[in-house]
Order: C-alpha cells, then structure tokens, then sequence
C-alpha cells in the first residue's frame, strides 16, 4: 500500500470480497495513440503529471505522462459507502448518488465513453467516478476509474438535468417549469446555462458551487469560447500573441480589449461555461476576518470582496477570476489560497460605497454562519457595515492596544507588550507606508516622545507636515524595530544613527523604496524618517512650467555635445525630475547615455542606469570613471558631493560627453563659487559648465477653490518693488508689461487660497517649480576664471536675461498658480 499513498482517489483500497489490502492496484491504463496497458500501479505522482505502472510479465517500472492517459481503471471493487466517507472525513468532496445514472465522457479527441456510475469527485490532477460494475446490481461497490484533467473535454452526468436537480432537492417544481418557459423563448440556451444564472446568495449555496466547479474538469477559456462559437481560431491566435506581448495580462481582458468579447459576455462565459460561482453581493454576508485579512488598499484598488475564510482558503469576489495578477497580489498579501468566484464590477462598486445602516454585513464571529438568517439589506446584530473612509490605522492601534492589554486593567503595559514581529503591528506598519503613499506623502516622520507620551506620526505632503497618527507609547521600541529589521538595521543598536532603504514590495502589495534614516534622541529613544520613493515618471520639458525663455535655453543646452550642465537646490526640490525630463528630452537610440544615482527614483527606456554604494567602494566617483571606459555619449551623476567626482566630471565633459548632475546649493551663482571652493580649476571649470538651473518647490493653489481678486494699485507696487530689488529693472515698466500680459480690462487679479475638500480644507493642492536658469555667457565665463563672487556674477547673468527664483515665482503669482506668501516662504 505504501507505493500507493499518494493517490488520492484511492486513500481506501480494499478487496470487498477478501478483505484483504492490495498491493500494488490491479488496473488497464487507456492512450490515446497507443494500445491499453495492463499492470499494476506502483506510483502516482500527480504533482510531476506522471504514473508509474509495471506491465504483466515485466520486470521494471513504466512512467506515463498524464497528457498521454485517457484513463485509469481499477480492477478491485470497493465498497461505495465506505469509500466516500473516508473522503470526506480527509476533507474531499465526493458526489455520492442514490441510485445509478447515466453519464456521458467526451474526450479531448471528441469520442466518447459512456456508461452508470455510483458516484463521483474532483481528485488529483483529475477527477474519479465509481462505475457500476457490468450487470451488478449491488449498488454498494463500484469499480473506481480515474480521468487525467487534460484528457476530458466534456462530462455529464444524468439523462434529463431538470428531473436529476428535483431528486436532488435543488430545484422545486415550479422553478423548473419557470426553466423550461425561458429556455422555450431562448432556443438557443441550454437548461443548464439558464438554471446557472441564478445567483448565489449565502455561504451554504456558495461552498457547495465551489464544490461542484471543483469537481469539473479543467478548461481552458479560449477553448470555451471556440466551442460556443464566440470567437473564432484565428481571433484566439491573434489574442494569445497580443497576451505574449503584454505579459501578465488576462486572456479574457486582451479579448474584450480587442473588441472580440464585451464584459457581459466574457462574465456569461465564467459562470455558465467554466462553472465559476456568480456571487449576489447585495445579499451576502461577508466575514469579518476575512474582509480584514486583506488590506484596505488592495481591496480599493483591484476592486475585490473577501467573502470569508475556510481551511486555509480566501474566498474573494472579484469581477475577473481568471486575473491572476490580482490572485497572486491577494494570495502575497494574506500568505492564503485565494479562491476567486464572480461578482460585477457595479456590485462592487455598490457594496465598497455602502454606510452604517445600509452597508455590507460582516460577521463579527465566524460561528455566527449557521445562526443567522440572511435578510437583504440588514445588517445582522453585532456585525459591522464597512465605510471606506474609516481610517483603519486607527483601528489596528486599537487592536494592537487589546491584544496588549493586560489581564488587569490597573496595571501598565510595559514598552516590550508588543514584539516587531507580531500580525497586527507589521499590518499597521504597511498601512502607514501604503496610506502615505496613496496621500502623495514625501516623507513619514516617526516621532516617539518621552515618559507615557504617545508616539506621534506625521506626513509630509506638499512640503508641509500633516498629523497621521498617534501610537501608544508602549508600541514605540517595537515600532521602530519593525522598520529596522525592514530596513536591514541593527535593531540593538539606539547610540549612533543608522541609514537603509526598504524594499516594500517584499513586504506588501505596491513596489515602493523607502529611504531610512533612524537618529537617537534624548530619554533613549530614537525618531526614525522615511523617504518615499515611488518609482515617478519623468515629465516633459515642455509640461515643469518652465517661462518660455527658460524652456529654450534649456533645450538649447541639453542639445550641446558636450560640457556640464548642473541643477542645484535642497533636498526634496525636484532636482532628481528636472535632470530625467532633461535625458528624457535628448534620450534618443543614437546616443548611450549612463546614469550613476542614490537611490535611482526614476527610470525611463533607453537609460543604463547604475545605483552607487558608498559600502563597497562603488561611489559616483568610481561609477564616473568607470562610465568613461563604456563610450558614453552622456553622463548623468546624481549628485556631485565632493572633489573627486567634481574634477572627474569635468575632466569627462572637456573630453567630449555631456554630463549633468546636482548640487546642494541656493542659487545658481552660488554654485559655481561652491565648486570653486573645492579646489577645482577655475579655467577647466570655466570652459566646461554651460548652464546651472536653480529650483525650488512653492505650494500651488487648488484649481477647484482658487478665489481670484482684483489687486490694489499699492499692493501691486509693492510687489514691483520686491521683483526688482536689487536690480537694474524699473518697477514701473514691470508694472506695464505686466498689465499687458497678465491683465484683463487694465487690472491684475491674483488667486488666494480657500479651501474644499479635493485639497482638505488647504486652499493649496501639489507644488509649482520656480526656476534661476545661470547660462555660461563669454562674460560669466571670464568671471568664472577670475574666481568672482556671487555679486558680480549675478549681475552679469542677468544682463543676459536671466531672471532669479524669486522673480520666476512672482510671473507664477501673476499667473495665478501660487501665492506671495508662499514664493517668499521657498526663496530668500
């Protein structure tokens, strides 16, 4: 028996006459292309898809791929009864019959084999049925024959399927009258693709749909369609070809992208054809701790229910079962088999927009199932109704608390109450980092205050920091911990400060980077902030709100063979961006460019990008040299923090490759006197550079509540004034050129913040770029050689028509995209 333990179609082998156990089974092996093979089976593999039989009168094994077998059948009866409750007792699902039936077995090579069976079931890799053995007519024992998944095209069972659902008890009289009438008007129907169009309602009807599509043999969709004829050969060739060049997405999805198939089709297909469960979701109950065992993010952005949670298995309504994207994303997320079933994409969406009163049940105990009584559109008696706008970090500190909680109430929870590794604190912890990015947070700040103190955590969107959350001082250590060991840090480690980068997409459902910076505090503790870096996109040149005087010196820049171009600004500025719109505008086939970056933020086609580790000696200094001996034809440093790569720089672009890099400066003046400073040649550095571009990030006002204003005649003098302080221009011509370009009826309005929802009561709504673009002009450049200070190069510089941060900011105040207020807060 032991060479047979892992045939599930057989855990029970007994020889009903005997009594005694066989070993090995006595069976026939049927092909399709060859004659059938009698023997004895030695080994079922059906995770390798094989058999291994020993042919009468031969010495050695024989192993048969599952594709090659039509069938399997066994020699010894076994007792029926007997035989199905040793199954189902392991937890396997076989339909045992009352009496005898018909049923009919179309192979994939269209013949068919037909006879009576006593009962049937979904095994391994297949399924089985007990046949009724020759002109027996005791209907306790069967003869066991088991079909290989790939060799079955199609499987019935019974003679008239209305007659076999009212000996079942799953169809009343009426209810199959009802059938019959429809399928009278829709000739074309079949009584089962009717009867299928029922929905499920409740987890009893569920289970058992489950059940029964498991026991049918795997199909495949485009197969289907052919048969039914919704599609065509070539159209299925056509649609795998395009699924080849789109990987991962779903066949069902190519097709009604191509206009083959429309949803309510394609949906028709799944629940009639492939037997897959239609879900009512207006009337299903949702388990709680299924509904909560997928994170809220997930649920909202592949548009999915969990139903609830059985022996390991997730069962989740979603619009495409066969997405197995989404089904691989849930199954990452909840380390649970997901057991996909159907449900509309407006049942869905219904059922995520639904209140307290009015909103999904959802069980608050799972023993609470064969009590409660479905009533539709009643949330049963201590359920929940799901909000999509609950803050559920808010409810996993709450969990975290009751978890923590002490026996009793009058004692302290200690700071050890909570370890890094438990559920529900690396739950809330991928909820903090998935709802500040879904907030367009840039950084998460993780600030623990001292004494019983909760430890606050705060975002920071638009460059301003929001409250998040307050955590429970006695989950601190443990929060911090959790990040670290993310991180890769030294969690024993609370003396020195410590950096690291996260890889979020080992950890939850969305590919993020993280940069970690962790810094100890007074009272030993330590404030942890992490850096956001969400895979942008590069942006046009023509789309950053560059002044069109700007855009084209730029561009003209950019298109040099060689020399250095530099972008200068604070941390957070969008230096990063404006370097990547710059090689996206110049990123053609017939130039290499390579990019050397710490972390690389943003990756665009045609790039060889490189990311830098000062560890192990790979700096942008050692990246720099190295580009150099790949034949670039542009060099892109991510920023240019010392000497060394400084020189190494310059040295690449007099040798005839354009470089671009960034620096940490205020204004572009300043960064020519800063990399003087570092020792470098004031004559190489002067032939080299051809441009600097400063930037700076100002809060833009939010298109939905903007209130615009007429301006005062003093106010608008005064801010003439600030435009050309320090300058050679004349406020009252600035005036007069900015009623012609910016004015409506000889008077200027500007824009002041009001506040809406879209931008939570802000007035203010994403950033606006401010820019200082320095060109390398013959007199800066002399400038440059005679090492002079900022207050002689700026003068020069704007002599050729450059124009300072402040005053970029001030043309975009005009414009209506920001305020004064917030142009002075970003420029000196």
């Amino acid at each position: 028996m032991t060479a047979l333990q892992g045939f599930g179609f057989s855990p029970y082998i007994k020889d009903v006459q005997s009594g005694r156990k066989s070993t090995p089974e006595h069976c026939v092996v049927s092909f399709f292309d060859r004659d059938d093979l009698e023997g004895t089976l030695t080994a079922f593999l059906p995770e390798q898809q094989t058999v291994a039989v020993q042919a009468l009168g031969a010495n050695t094994n024989e192993t048969l791929a599952f594709d090659a077998i039509k069938s399997i059948r066994f020699s010894v009866p076994v007792n029926i009864k007997r035989s199905t409750a040793h199954f189902k007792k392991h937890g396997v699902m076989v339909q045992s019959i009352v009496r005898r039936a018909p049923f009919s077995l179309t192979y994939r090579d269209d013949r068919v084999f037909t006879g009576e069976l006593l009962g049937y079931g979904a095994m391994q890799g297949g399924f089985g049925v007990y046949l009724v053995e020759g002109d027996c007519e005791d209907d306790e024992r069967g003869i066991r024959c088991y079909f290989p998944a790939a060799s079955v095209e199609n499987f019935t069972v019974g003679e008239k399927l209305g007659k076999l659902l009212l000996e079942k008890d799953d169809l009343t009289e009426d209810g199959l009258q009802a059938a019959l009438e429809e399928q009278q008007r829709l000739r074309t129907q079949k009584l089962g693709d009717i009867l299928v169009e029922q929905r499920v309602v409740d987890m009893r009807q569920l289970e058992e749909a489950i059940k029964e599509q498991s026991a049918k043999p795997i199909r495949r969709l485009g197969e289907v369609l052919i048969e039914s004829g919704m599609i065509t050969d070539t159209q299925l060739r056509d649609a795998l070809e395009e699924q080849g060049r789109r990987r991962g997405r779903p066949l069902g999805e190519i097709l009604v992208g191509m206009g083959l198939l429309d949803k309510n089709t394609m949906r028709e297909v799944l629940a009639q054809k492939l037997g897959i469960p239609h879900v009512d979701l207006a009337k299903f109950r949702v388990e709680e701790s299924a509904f909560t065992a997928v994170p809220m993010a997930l649920v909202l952005e592949h548009h999915v229910i969990p139903l609830y949670k059985a022996a390991g298995d997730l069962v989740v309504a979603m619009e495409n079962p066969l997405d197995a994207r989404v089904i691989d994303a849930l199954r990452f997320a909840t380390q649970l088999k997901i057991i996909p079933v159907l449900a509309t994409r407006e049942e869905i969406d219904r059922a995520l927009q639904r209140r307290p009163g009015e909103g999904m049940a959802i069980w608050t105990h799972e023993g609470e199932r064969e009590q409660v009584t479905q009533v539709s559109g009643v949330t049963p008696q201590g359920g929940l109704a799901f909000d999509p706008g609950v803050a559920l970090a808010e409810e996993l500190t709450s969990r975290l608390e009751m978890e923590a909680a002490p026996g009793d109430l009058g004692l302290e929870v200690s700071d050890n109450a909570v370890r890094e590794t438990d559920n529900t604190l690396v739950k809330l912890v991928n909820k903090i980092v998935l709802d500040a990015r879904d907030q367009g947070a840039s950084d998460i700040h993780i600030e623990p205050r001292p004494g019983r103190e909760n430890t606050r955590i705060r975002f920071r969107r638009d460059g301003v920091l929001y409250d998040y959350l307050e955590v429970p001082a006695s989950f601190r250590n443990a929060l911090v911990a959790r990040i670290k060991i993310m991180a890769n840090l030294d969690i024993s480690e609370k003396r020195r400060p410590q950096d690291g980068k996260i890889d979020f997409k080992r950890f939850g459902p969305a590919r993020i980077e993280l940069r970690v910076a962790t810094i100890p505090t007074n009272n030993n503790l330590e404030s942890v902030v992490l850096r956001i870096l969400a895979g942008a996109k590069p942006m046009p040149l023509d789309k950053m709100h560059l002044a069109p005087r700007v855009l084209k010196n730029l561009r003209a820049l950019a298109e040099k063979p060689y020399g250095l171009i530099l972008v200068c600004g604070p941390t957070g500025s969008g230096k990063t961006t404006t370097l990547h719109s710059v090689l996206g505008y110049i990123n053609t086939p017939e130039r290499k460019i390579w990019t050397a970056e710490d972390p690389v933020e943003i990756t665009q086609p045609g790039l060889s990008q490189v990311q830098v580790n000062a560890k192990i000696g790979w700096t942008f200094a050692a990246a720099l040299r190295s580009f150099l001996r790949a034949d670039p034809d542009v060099i892109m440093v991510g920023e240019m923090r010392d000497q060394e790569t400084a020189q190494t720089g310059i040295e690449a672009s007099l040798t005839g490759h354009l470089v671009l890099s960034t620096l940490h400066t205020n204004s572009a003046a300043e960064s020519i006197t800063r990399l003087l400073d570092m020792g470098l040649d004031p004559f190489n550095f002067a032939d080299a550079i051809l441009g600097v571009l400063a930037q700076r990030l100002a809060r833009r006002l939010c298109a939905d509540c903007t209130v615009i204003q007429p301006v005062t005649e003093p106010a608008i003098e005064a801010l003439a004034a600030e435009y050309c302080a320090g300058t050679a221009l004349n406020p009252a011509r600035a005036v007069e050129s900015w009623t012609a370009d910016y004015g409506r009826n000889g008077r200027i309005s500007l824009g002041s913040p009001s506040g809406c929802k879209e931008c939570a009561d802000t007035g203010f709504r994403g950033r606006i770029p401010l820019h200082e673009l320095l060109v390398a002009t013959p007199p800066v450049r002399h400038l440059v050689r005679s090492r002079a200070p900022v207050s002689a190069i700026v003068p020069a510089a704007m002599g050729d028509g450059m124009r300072t941060l402040k005053q970029d900011g001030i043309e975009k105040v005009l414009q209506r995209m920001t305020t004064i207020e917030q142009v002075r807060a970003v420029c000196s």
